[in-house]
């Protein structure tokens, strides 16, 4: 499981930070007379006080175990919770956290309605909500990483549902294996980890992630996870990196705006892409895997800045060697009314592509297997490639016939 990778790799790294002026006005939690002792005992808790509020103010967790124990209907305010495992009660119900600060590793058990408001989590720390916590949000927090080495990184979530809105997150990885939404979040260098190895067979668990309104800054990392689901809308993304990972339905990126995507999952139901501003980063643009996803659509995108900008590429399905080529995933292929200076779109094995309405620079659809194409209404200004690319239909708009490439296919034009 995620959180027993990350418990062996950060338990070195994970520091008990120093005292601050802040936490020396503070009391250890064993110092609060009652109210440690309903901490300690929720049950007889419940007998004298009944459902009514805990509250508990400017406490110290830290080397007094909190193991296997209910916690409810409680508000932690200005807290701080240091330590390695000492933390760690069975469940959660009704609880919240504001303005407190967590070191270390730390379980925050099984949640529900559980809420951590302009909490801190500094250095690399490891904590999670475990498999099954619902309703847990993280609101205005900080993550504040020590490396952008992701092995020397801390990670906060949940093995269940987690959604974190308007945080702030660098050099830290962020959890949600049944689901994970990021709301007017900013992160840096962040990254979002699912749990891949939480279950298996029919029982194998996937997230469901969304992300809206966010700044996403430097490389944002999402190799090698297992979704349910991606969507991501109305937001500034500088380098995205989803390559290794499954997807289980749909990947949809609407009102995107920024540099590169590297939309290359292994599977995916379907890959659109809409109304977004894409212009690349390094001479990359955009690249998906038509080897691995079943239906790849793209409408209304503008990408690049030019013909040196880069290419957009959409790759992969027949193999590298094109007289054995590999069983067809990709069924189609759509593309309209985009700005693309570069489309390369080579090796393909699928049953349709269509190019609508783009204006285009360059184009190469070469060395594929496909059994409709269908180029209409594009403006192409410079070079068109066909080569290796054998179709069993094909509707193909005029085009300058000293610019097209036909060696080794199948295409005539008119």
């Amino acid at each position: 499981m995620a959180s027993r990778r990350l418990f062996l790799s950060m338990l070195a790294l994970s520091n008990i930070p120093v005292s601050t002026e802040a936490s020396m006005t503070k009391k250890r939690i064993d110092k609060f007379g009652k109210t440690f002792e309903y901490l300690k005992d929720p049950e007889t808790r419940e007998r004298e006080t009944g459902k009514s509020l805990l509250t508990v103010d400017g406490a110290i967790f830290q080397g007094i175990p909190f193991e296997e124990m209910d916690w409810k209907n409680i508000v932690f305010k200005n807290c701080d919770f240091f330590g390695n495992y000492d933390i760690g009660p069975n469940t959660q119900t009704n609880v919240r956290y504001e303005d407190c600060r967590f070191s270390g590793i730390l379980s925050f058990g099984k949640t529900h309605n559980v809420r951590f408001l302009r909490c801190a989590w500094v250095g690399a720390p490891v904590m999670f909500a475990e498999k099954g916590s619902t309703d847990t949000v993280f609101e205005s927090c900080t993550f504040a990483g020590k490396s952008p080495d992701p092995n020397q990184q801390g990670g906060v979530g949940s093995h269940g549902d987690a959604e974190f809105i308007d945080c702030y997150a660098k050099w830290f990885s962020l959890v949600g294996d049944a689901s994970l939404t990021l709301r007017k979040c900013e992160c840096e260098g962040a990254s979002i980890e699912t749990d891949s190895e939480a279950n298996s067979g029919d029982d194998f668990l996937s997230s469901k992630v969304v992300i809206q309104q966010s700044k996403l800054r430097g490389y944002f990392d999402m190799r090698a996870t297992n979704l349910h689901s991606l969507s991501i809308q109305d937001t500034v993304i500088e380098y995205f990196d989803i390559s290794r990972s499954t997807v289980k339905q749909s990947v949809v990126i609407e009102r995107v705006r920024g540099g590169y995507l590297n939309m290359y999952p292994q599977q995916a139901d379907s890959l659109i892409v809409r109304n977004s501003q894409i212009l690349g980063n390094d001479r990359k643009i955009f690249e998906a895997y038509a080897g691995g996803i079943k239906n790849i659509e793209i409408e209304s995108v503008v990408f690049g800045g030019g013909a040196l900008s880069g290419s957009v590429i959409v790759a992969g399905g027949t193999g590298m060697d094109l007289s054995n080529p590999r069983p067809r995933i990709n069924q189609s292929i759509f593309i309209k009314d985009c700005s693309i200076p570069n489309l390369k779109t080579h090796h393909i094995n699928t049953s349709s592509l269509l190019l609508k309405g783009c204006k285009l620079e360059n184009v190469a659809i070469s060395s594929s297997f496909i059994d409709k194409l269908e180029l209409t209404g594009n403006t192409i200004t410079r070079a068109v490639d066909f080569s290796n690319t054998n179709t069993k239909e094909h509707h193909i708009q005029p085009l300058p016939k000293n610019s097209t490439k036909l060696d080794g296919s199948n295409i005539r034009l008119n």
